[in-house]
């Protein structure tokens, strides 16, 4: 391959979009492109005579034509550490959903090890929390207390069949414990402090685990929690539980907590388990198959699913977006604002694995209006800066401009997920922040990674996704089926790819599995997500396809809303939901806004609502606008619509153990559904 024609063909297909298209806020240099991962790979191919792209969507076309080839030679440019072949891609072994396959069925690895490698004076982990308190452990501090915690496993007969589950803060400990589980094979899986009992126990008890870690407090906006209570009720409510592991320096804790907890068979600190010194040198191989975590979708439509994802799947899905998507290189820092309970808090650990440093925080990100991640962002010289849509426009609807205090000069890109990042964002980021690469990605716990990503040999569009996840067919549907492009429809995935679920707790006719994703289009996976495909290879999120609103039969999504009102400097937060009327067939819109601090809705800031929404469509326009306290949200910041739809049909809320702030239904039950009732019947 010419390898100089190639990358010139891109930079003039770079050139000529800026050109033609308004909309692109951010192109990467020659340099950028010619020092990527991504480059590096497709370089590798046409040294192999697989192919020579001139751009990213020809490779990605190619890597769904060719799973056979693509996957295997991914394994290999990413040194996914292991033993045993890597020619047979998968077998024949009939699976639970249409496109479950058993991949790489002569291959096993060890998730831990691929993640514990590197230098022993190298930074793994930066750790700060509300208070600013600062934590470095490097590769060998971190690779000494996971493989004595493995050993402390195995002392108490421990094995590759069993499951941990831990409920942490967003701290090195939980790293480290989870590195320790996952390399005597043992499946993990964990709750961040946000969950309430309720939530916490529904997880706990399905999950039924050997071994519970929990932290005895955390510390949350200038408080220390005590979670005494919470540990005492979980063990004595989960049988399967046999011992217990504290995350504590408090001596008279930990020696209560033997009394208290006698009729189980240990329990101890991870202070006192890591002073006894013993590592575990096994670091035993198994199947790529081999499952490493149960993982809980957001639970708002029902009992949150159970999901088991496999070790090798995981690992090479997140390489595979850090290094080729994200440009994540050795040496650098990932920042990723993130609770133990999402798994953006495994795909940000899994970053280890490519000789990344990993940057944690702990507590609330609004800490002096947000200050304090900035901060953390420019004193740990994070080089990718992980946070949400919501996290954003709080910063810009109060003012802040991190950049008038920081320079940021090591930071290189901005990613966002959990929530759409609204056009208006873009922007905000680079006047507000740093003109960088705006990586907004979407995907989900289900497949534990993304569908679309960010591609370093393209440019940013506002408003839109840059990529498709190299490997995945991703496609958007109509309602008959029929793919779409520049229309919206449903996301769907048409193609197996390895990070898909093995199966789903206490699901073993696979029933479950097949309903959540392939009831809809046959044989494809149907994920859930309004979206439109530009004609670019982009994709816009609009929002879940089960939120969207049908006004007059006109089909809006909420996204959409949002993004308007984002515009409406009173409005600090929204949720349109869809209501109809006892005496009427049609679906009227019903907006609930939180203002700033100390505001009331008034006709005015009424008026100016309406007005804005109209001037975007005519059909965002609520037929009735309410002032909440606040709305209801996931524990991972997403808006719960639903529940307050079917509250406002006077139907109970769903799984509120999925809420960070059940209480924020009171209202709804309230003096929501007696206004909305009696305004519009």
């Amino acid at each position: 391959m010419g390898g100089g024609v190639t990358f010139r063909a891109m930079n003039k297909k770079i050139n000529s979009q800026i050109e033609s298209n308004p909309e692109v806020v951010w192109s990467p240099s020659s340099g950028l492109i010619e020092k990527s991962e991504l480059v590096r790979f497709i370089r590798s191919l046409a040294l192999e005579s697989l192919g020579s792209f001139a751009s990213f969507e020809a490779l990605h076309g190619w890597a769904v034509a060719n799973p056979d080839v693509f996957w295997p030679r991914l394994m290999r440019f990413l040194e996914v550490r292991g033993e045993g072949g890597l020619d047979r891609v998968w077998d024949d072994q009939t699976g639970p959903t249409p496109l479950a396959k058993r991949w790489f069925p002569d291959f096993k690895l060890n998730f831990a090890e691929n993640l514990l490698m590197g230098g022993d004076e190298e930074i793994a982990i930066a750790a700060w929390s509300e208070g600013a308190n600062q934590r470095h452990l490097t590769r060998g501090e971190v690779r000494e207390q996971a493989l004595s915690f493995a050993a402390y496993l195995e002392s108490l007969g421990i094995g590759s069949e069993a499951r941990v589950f831990a409920y942490l803060p967003n701290i090195p400990e939980a790293v480290v414990c989870m590195l320790g589980a996952a390399a005597i094979g043992a499946t993990w899986s964990s709750c961040g402090t946000d969950y309430q009992f309720d939530g916490l126990l529904s997880r706990v008890q399905r999950v039924a685990p050997t071994v519970f870690v929990s932290a005895t407090s955390y510390l949350w906006r200038g408080a220390r929690v005590d979670l005494s209570d919470m540990i005492r009720r979980v063990v004595r409510e989960t049988p399967s539980i046999k011992h217990l592991v504290l995350i504590t320096e408090d001596v008279n804790e930990a020696r209560g907590a033997r009394s208290e907890f006698n009729d189980l068979e240990s329990v101890a600190t991870l202070n006192s388990i890591l002073s006894l010194g013993k590592r575990s040198t096994a670091l035993h191989k198994f199947p790529f198959s081999h499952p490493l975590y149960v993982m809980f979708s957001s639970g708002t439509t029902g009992a949150p699913k159970g999901i088991v994802h496999s070790a090798g799947g995981t690992l090479l899905e997140h390489k595979k977006e850090h290094v080729l998507h994200s440009d994540i290189r050795p040496g650098d820092r990932l920042f990723y604002q993130t609770s133990t309970s999402w798994m953006m808090w495994n795909w940000m650990v899994s970053a280890l694995a490519s000789a990344a440093t990993i940057v944690l925080y702990d507590g609330d990100p609004l800490v002096e209006d947000g200050a304090i991640l900035w901060r953390l962002a420019e004193e740990e010289r994070v080089t990718h800066f992980g946070t949400s849509a919501a996290f954003l426009g709080a910063m810009e609807k109060r003012g802040i401009e991190p950049k008038r205090h920081h320079s940021f000069s090591e930071l290189r890109a901005v990613l966002s997920t959990g929530s759409t990042l609204y056009p208006s964002q873009f922007d905000f980021i680079a006047s507000a922040i740093k003109p960088v690469w705006v990586q907004s990605i979407s995907g989900g716990t289900d497949i534990i990674g993304c569908f679309g990503l960010g591609s370093p040999i393209k440019s940013v569009v506002r408003g839109e996704v840059q990529a498709k996840s190299l490997g995945y067919d991703v496609r958007v549907y109509d309602a008959t089926g029929s793919r779409v492009v520049e229309e919206e429809g449903e996301l769907v995935c048409a193609n197996a790819v390895p990070s898909m679920p093995i199966h789903f707790l206490n699901d073993p006719s696979g029933d479950a599995y097949r309903s959540a994703y392939f009831s809809e289009f046959p044989g494809v996976w149907r994920h859930g997500d309004l979206v439109k495909e530009t004609r670019a290879g982009g994709l816009v999120f609009l929002g879940r396809s089960d939120a969207t609103l049908k006004p007059a039969g006109v089909r809006v999504a909420t996204a959409d809303i949002y993004a308007a009102l984002h515009k409406v400097p009173e409005v600090s937060q929204a949720m349109a939901v869809g209501y109809v009327p006892t005496s009427e067939s049609g679906e009227k819109i019903v907006l609930f806004v939180v203002l700033g601090a100390g505001g009331r809705l008034t006709d005015t800031i009424e008026d100016r609502i309406r007005d804005t929404l109209r001037l975007s469509n005519v059909f965002y326009v609520p037929a009735l606008i309410i002032q909440a306290p606040e709305l209801p949200r996931t524990t991972n910041n997403k808006l719960s619509e639903l529940s307050v739809k079917r509250v406002l049909r006077g139907e109970e809320p769903g799984n509120v153990g999925a809420l960070g702030n059940p209480a924020a239904l009171e209202f709804f039950r309230g003096e929501a559904l007696s206004l909305v009732r009696s305004k519009l019947g």
